[in-house]
């Protein structure tokens, strides 16, 4: 079997046993002739990925077409010669193979189960960040979904497993689409990556202008190249695009370095990531003679270990997110001064208890607490003072009733506590202890002298259960202003 470009012979090799030769074919239109003079039948295959378009025109024999995810050809026994014209866009290693047919279909087996398995890993990355982005309306997982999708259609494409099910459609499994998606890649994963990690906030203008504008450039260039012939303009655009793409993925690098430096959560983990692409992209671009299988696979390699730390940094995110949601929702029911429960907070569990007295009887017992005077501990001694001294009575409040009970501020000076017993004798004693405590206090505050401090007490005990909180709080008032009238120091029932 001989095999030559351009009339001048590369190689002489005997089909006996599997052989692989790498050439480095020009930019433009290159011919490759097989001589062959075969004993037994065997395949001969090349990559699809950087090629534009290929022929090929048999003499003295005929070859056949393998529905296979890369250009792959029977030799049938005897002598015959092939030509083979490819159309490449650049400069760059191909590598031709010819192999027998038993461990061509074993190879081919082998690849399509595994790079199955990594689209698989990517549909259940997409479908997960994707639907968990949505829950939490966060923008960002549904970037990482488009990102990681890009990237599999791209790797799809490269491939070509597309092949074995829609051979037909010419310009889904075109260059066409092939470069299209590795510029859709590079973009969406520049974007996500931003704003994961809040980049753009960081470093506003690098982020802009570096990142987001090469990012820009770059889907712009592989939508160009797309629709060029191949010639000094496309291959420039391509070198330009494969350096831009290059050096986003440096000046990410540099970022992160910094992030990590500065102690910022999981910055470690998507560096690492990075770097990893780095060496990936370090080989497809630059190191392009090293080895056929990194120059062709160390990019899946990488992106999968990518796929993997970001989906890691996502889960993390996602797990903050939920925090900052229980947060807010704490924030939202509780009163900061006091660090007791707010009028939204304390009616919201309220109505919790309202549902439980309903379904396993009992007795409520509603406090509604009024400082006296409090405005003239304000006036004489500061609101400081009066702030300490509505934390002190919170703190004394909340001592004297059990932690399953309820205790909340709903106005300035004015504190509600509600508790569920099983009948009236222990309700009582919820309100009796509370108005003794708080019957006259004596508070010392730093820096002042003994404040003197009461409250009146309204209470109100629910034997059936209230129609709302709102009915309640308006019963337990009305008591607590009948207290007051009676002279502040006395409870009424």
């Amino acid at each position: 079997m001989t095999l030559l470009v351009e009339q001048q012979t590369v190689t002489q090799v005997t089909p006996q046993q599997s052989e692989k030769v790498l050439i480095r074919l020009p930019l433009g239109k290159s011919v490759v002739r097989l001589n062959c003079s075969l004993s037994q039948q065997a395949v001969f295959s090349f990559n699809r990925d950087e090629i534009v378009n290929f022929t090929w025109d048999v003499q003295g024999g005929s070859i056949s077409q393998i529905r296979a995810n890369k250009p792959s050809f029977v030799l049938p026994i005897g002598e015959f010669s092939a030509d083979f014209e490819i159309v490449s866009h650049h400069e760059y290693l191909q590598q031709f193979v010819w192999q027998d047919f038993a461990s061509y279909v074993n190879q081919s087996l082998i690849n399509n189960i595994t790079m199955g398995a990594f689209y698989g890993l990517c549909l259940t990355l997409i479908l997960y960040v994707f639907f968990m982005g949505r829950i939490l309306s966060d923008k960002r997982f549904e970037l990482y979904s488009l990102y990681v999708f890009c990237a599999a259609i791209f790797f799809l494409l490269q491939e070509g497993q597309l092949n074995l099910f829609v051979p037909e459609h010419a310009f889904v499994l075109s260059h066409q689409m092939y470069l299209i998606f590795a510029g859709l890649t590079v973009f969406t994963a520049t974007i996500f990556i931003v704003r994961l990690t809040d980049l753009h906030l960081a470093w506003p203008k690098v982020s802009r202008y570096g990142l987001h504008g090469s990012a820009t450039v770059v889907l712009l260039a592989s939508i160009a190249m797309s629709f060029l012939e191949h010639n000094a303009v496309s291959f420039w655009l391509g070198k330009m695009m494969s350096n831009l793409t290059l050096i986003i993925m440096l000046i990410l690098l540099y970022l992160f370095i910094m992030q990590s430096y500065r102690g910022v959560r999981m910055a470690w983990l998507v560096l690492f990531s990075l770097l990893v692409m780095v060496i990936a992209m370090i080989f497809r671009l630059v190191l392009t003679d090293v080895d056929p299988f990194l120059n062709r696979y160390a990019l899946i390699i990488a992106f999968a270990v990518e796929a993997f730390m970001l989906a890691v940094v996502v889960s993390s995110r996602i797990k903050d997110l939920k925090l900052d949601k229980i947060r807010a929702q704490i924030d939202a029911s509780n009163d900061v001064l006091c660090n007791v429960l707010n009028r939204r907070g304390w009616g919201d569990k309220a109505n919790e208890l309202l549902q439980y007295q309903e379904q396993n009887k009992g007795v409520l017992s509603l406090l509604y607490i009024d400082i006296n005077d409090f405005k003239v501990v304000n006036d004489t001694h500061g609101h400081d003072c009066g702030d300490q001294v509505l934390q002190i009575i919170a703190k004394i409040i909340r001592n004297q009733i059990r932690t399953k009970d309820l205790i909340g501020r709903v106005g300035g000076d004015e504190f509600v506590a509600l508790g569920h017993f099983d009948n009236t004798h222990e309700a009582n004693e919820f309100g009796s202890r509370i108005n003794q405590t708080l019957r006259e206090l004596c508070i010392r505050i730093d820096g002042l002298d003994n404040v003197k401090v009461s409250a009146s007490v309204g209470h109100v005990i629910f034997e059936s259960t209230p129609d709302s909180v709102t009915e309640m709080l308006k019963s337990a008032d009305k008591s607590m202003y009948k207290a007051k009238q009676a002279g502040k120091l006395n409870k009424h029932y």
